[in-house]
């Protein structure tokens, strides 16, 4: 049996590694000229290493710390811990965090403990939620804080997580995600990187592998019939017995079905959104912020919205990460480094004086995946979550909108694991 497998992200290269586990040949195929999909650290060489997509991994995201262990790599932790926090010209840190947003946060918090007390997983069996489905995150939040500064700073670090506006998230959706979290012991969120990066992950796991990565090859048509699936693409054709298409889903709108998908899965893959994000990445001559006493976190309420130290190598890199409508903007600049770097000057003076050069990576309009991530829309979990991952013939589908750890890489591995067992389970 041959097994072709459609993107080479962190769902098709753990797919891939679990199939020839099993002794099953596979067929790789990627539409970039990389490996990694929307995991992509970029090196400009000189030590200049840093994350232009996913990045950070939770403590309580065995998979990802697994899969890191099997190769003798160890995940880093950054230290980076008290963020700064800078709403209307006050400062503070999250461990000096104002009483109000404080208080706030933890309304909010308390709120959805108490709305996740009724739900389960899968998340599409809450049909007794259907409310809770039609609502918007945004205005949860909204309902539940009392003070200026609180709503900004509930809504800062769940923007961040959703990687979009909460006004396009579903409260039903974020709240089966929160199920997650209800047993976590400390703060766990993004308490990990890739150790060299995960470009240095990909590679190790290419290199396990006995197939040979086809690169370059965009997928156009897709026709399956009872003895196996042709796959055609730009520049070439491929028969293999079975496919698994880890390609997000604005991408997998592309493609033509031979026959057609059903109707339940067409509309799952247009009805699921992708998260609008940039990230701006400024190299400097010398690491100013630690001179100044600070890791580099920092969520503010001007257009810059988030920044991190984004260091992976010898070069100091400051990272800062844009959602929403926000990102949009952004992107309609001439220059958003300069732009960007002239904003930061505007908080810290001294960045300019340090900067070298920058780079702007853009996942809202990536030819390959329109949006950074998935996040579940209004409306989406009840009428569409539940036909996005099962298989349609000999036609699997995996990648972290698939899964229940929708929007991290432990998604995509979660992913991989379900189509194996689609297959060991027939």
């Amino acid at each position: 049996m041959t097994v072709g497998i459609v993107g080479l992200g962190a769902a098709g290269l753990r797919a891939a590694m679990l199939f020839e586990q099993l002794g099953v040949d596979v067929q790789l195929f990627e539409a970039r000229g990389r490996p990694g999909g929307r995991l992509h650290c970029v090196d400009e060489g000189g030590g200049t290493l840093y994350e232009a997509g996913g990045e950070w991994i939770d403590a309580d995201h065995y998979r990802v710390l697994n899969l890191l262990n099997e190769f003798g790599m160890v995940p880093t932790t950054p230290s980076e811990w008290p963020k700064k926090l800078i709403f209307k010209g006050k400062e503070c840190t999250e461990a000096t965090i104002w009483n109000d947003a404080l208080e706030d946060d933890l309304r909010v918090e308390a709120a959805a403990r108490e709305l996740c007390r009724q739900l389960t997983e899968p998340p599409w069996k809450n049909t007794q939620s259907r409310e809770l489905d039609s609502h918007r995150l945004g205005d949860f939040v909204r309902e539940h804080t009392q003070s200026e500064r609180g709503l900004w700073y509930v809504n800062s670090k769940l923007r961040s997580d959703e990687g979009d506006d909460l006004e396009q998230v579903g409260l039903l959706g974020w709240l089966c995600g929160y199920l997650h979290y209800l047993d976590r012991d400390g703060d766990v969120m993004s308490a990990y990187r890739i150790p060299g990066g995960s470009r240095h992950l990909c590679e190790k796991i290419l290199g396990s592998l006995k197939a040979t990565p086809n690169f370059q090859k965009v997928l156009r048509r897709v026709h399956q019939d009872a003895y196996g699936v042709k796959l055609i693409f730009e520049d070439g054709e491929a028969q293999v017995d079975h496919l698994v298409l880890t390609m997000p889903p604005s991408a997998l709108e592309r493609v033509v079905f031979e026959p057609a998908l059903s109707p339940k899965k067409r509309c799952s893959l247009e009805a699921c959104e992708m998260s609008r994000a940039i990230k701006i990445c400024w190299e400097f001559d010398h690491a100013w912020w630690h001179d100044l006493g600070w890791g580099g976190s920092m969520l503010c309420d001007g257009p810059l919205q988030q920044t991190w130290d984004g260091s992976l190598g010898e070069a100091p890199v400051l990272t800062a990460y844009i959602c929403g409508e926000e990102a949009v903007r952004w992107m309609s600049l001439g220059d958003p480094v300069r732009a960007g770097l002239y904003e930061l000057g505007k908080i810290f003076p001294i960045a300019s004086q340090h900067f070298k050069r920058g780079w702007v990576h853009n996942w809202l309009t990536d030819p390959f995946s329109p949006g950074a991530f998935s996040h579940l829309a209004p409306g989406y979990v009840l009428e569409h979550m539940e036909h996005i991952a099962p298989p349609e013939g000999r036609i699997h589908f995996a990648g972290e909108h698939t899964a229940l750890w929708s929007g991290f890489i432990e998604g995509a591995l979660e992913s991989a694991e379900r189509v194996i067992s689609e297959f060991t389970h027939k």
